[in-house]
């Protein structure tokens, strides 16, 4: 999410606040189902995109990671027992251009683990999760340049960190650097279809003739997905990539500047070791997937080939001759949904690429329990490729007529919303208490409602954060198909495999 103007949110606290007839005034609490992906198997769930004071975030330090935290607070699980056992494990706190945050007294937590981050860039932004010293976009002073975002890649590697571009096709901030070596992709900015307008021909025009240089020939194709939003280029980008060998991980952020909560969406990571390093290590390895949110779909999976096992992320090494895979994806928490299995192939070159269809659905399979399996069997050759993909219903099990309406609506509002402050703060301030914004002090929990965006008991200073609660999140999150809305929200999505020549 793009940051709010500080006067603009003193005109907001100004707006009506929510319809006082609302029909449910209550939470709908449910048990929270079994996990597939656990943290005593490594897999470590988190945020690696938010702002606090160093730089243009409304918060300090110590709210963030107070923020961080209240999704394990006795007082948030009493309302929402769906969530215990699903707190955050790490944060990055991602300043624009600088690194004081990570020196910040109040940077440490003794529930999550906060990794030192910054993000670089001005005109296509980046993460360097495990970031020592500041990463200059501009270290000429001469102006922006390929060459400069170029090194940006090699200074942050060689203090061991990653490069992992941040909203890659977010107007105004487009990524289309013709780089190499970053290590992974966000392709998950705040809610999937919230404030996430498409990259159109004309952005990228515009932006090669400000920047003096031509476009990656992935990053060009992926604008043809337009009818996807901003986050589905992103998508289209990541299999472009794949198509021509490059092989990268996903990951997901929250961007959050204020009003809501970190975690939404929720990045997980296989880490070795519960430290920064374990998932830096981790995120190096592409074994990560994003989510939803920190108590929705989950995914794990094995690929076979002969007596060899491999998870998604890896590059799975293949006699050129190919040979005879199976695939097992494994879905958790996400009944009522859709597990799909997206595939393509090496393309020759970059010309050939703008006509490639990419990749396609080569299995599907409707989810009717809390953790079901699909296997697919195929034949693969080395530059083949696949990764899996999750989606939700867009309603939420047990919520009333009205609220139905109320989904189509926010998500009606999301589609039109774009990165732009006012229609990001259009679209959320219809969903709040308004009177609540400057008033933290006056949170109750006994107020919340499950159409209506749940103040947060952990900011206490300024403007009050928010918890969505999880009909609304699937509103913004909602899948487009040709720029249409479809009955589905986006679920989960994990990196995918490279099958490479051994």
């Amino acid at each position: 999410m793009r940051v709010l103007a500080t006067p603009l949110l003193f005109l907001l606290i100004g707006c009506p606040g929510p319809d006082d007839s609302a029909q449910d005034t209550a939470p709908l609490p449910y048990e929270a189902p079994a996990q597939i992906t656990t943290a005593a198997d490594g897999w470590l769930r988190g945020d690696l995109h938010m702002h606090t004071e160093h730089s243009d975030g409304f918060d300090t330090v110590a709210a963030v990671i107070d923020m961080a935290e209240y999704l394990a607070w006795p007082e948030f699980l009493a309302h929402h027992p769906e969530y215990t056992g699903s707190p955050l494990d790490f944060i990055a706190i991602s300043d624009h251009r600088t690194v004081d945050q990570n020196s910040d007294p109040d940077f440490h937590s003794e529930m999550v683990i906060p990794i030192p981050s910054e993000e670089f860039g001005s005109s296509g932004h980046a993460n360097t999760p495990g970031v020592d010293a500041f990463v200059n976009h501009d270290p000429d002073g001469d102006g922006i340049s390929l060459a400069d975002y170029q090194a940006g890649i090699e200074s942050a590697h060689a203090q061991g960190a990653l490069f992992s571009v941040n909203h890659p096709f977010a107007p105004g901030i487009m990524f289309g650097w013709d780089v190499t070596g970053f290590d992974s992709i966000e392709v998950w900015n705040s809610g999937w279809l919230l404030a996430s307008p498409p990259t159109t021909a004309d952005d990228l025009q515009n932006w090669e003739q400000n920047k003096g240089t031509t476009a990656a020939a992935t990053y060009r194709r992926a604008i043809q997905a337009e009818g996807m939003g901003a986050d589905g280029q992103s998508l289209t980008w990541y299999e472009a990539l794949l198509s021509r060998g490059i092989h990268v991980g996903l990951v997901g952020g929250g961007d959050r500047h204020a009003i809501v909560l970190p975690g939404f969406p929720t990045t997980y990571v296989q880490a070795a070791t519960s430290d920064v390093q374990g998932l830096v290590d981790g995120m190096r390895d592409r074994h990560s997937y994003v989510t939803r949110t920190p108590a929705s779909a989950q995914i794990l999976g094995t690929i076979t080939v002969g007596e060899q096992t491999y998870q998604w992320g890896d590059a799975v090494p293949l006699p050129s001759t190919g040979a005879h895979v199976t695939v097992q994806l494994q879905v958790g928490r996400a009944e009522g949904g859709q597990a799909r299995l997206v595939a393509g192939g090496f393309v020759v070159d970059d010309e050939a690429l703008q006509s490639d269809p990419l990749g396609s659905v080569v299995a599907q399979q409707d989810i009717d329990s809390q953790d079901q399996t699909l296997e697919y069997s195929f034949s693969a050759i080395p530059g083949d490729w696949i990764y899996p993909l999750v989606l939700e219903p867009l309603f939420a099990p047990g919520i009333t007529e009205d609220q139905r309406q109320t989904v189509l609506d926010t998500a009606a509002i999301a589609a039109e919303s774009g990165d732009d402050a006012m229609d990001i703060a259009t679209s959320v301030v219809q969903l709040l208490d308004t009177d609540l914004l400057a008033s933290p002090d006056d949170c109750d929990p006994e107020d919340w409602q499950p159409d209506m965006l749940q103040c947060s008991l952990a900011d206490m200073d300024g403007l009050t954060s928010f918890f969505v609660p999880d009909m609304l999140d699937r509103a913004m999150n909602a899948w487009i198909e040709d720029g249409e809305l479809t009955d589905w929200c986006m679920g989960a999505v994990a990196s995918a495999v490279l099958f490479v020549e051994e």
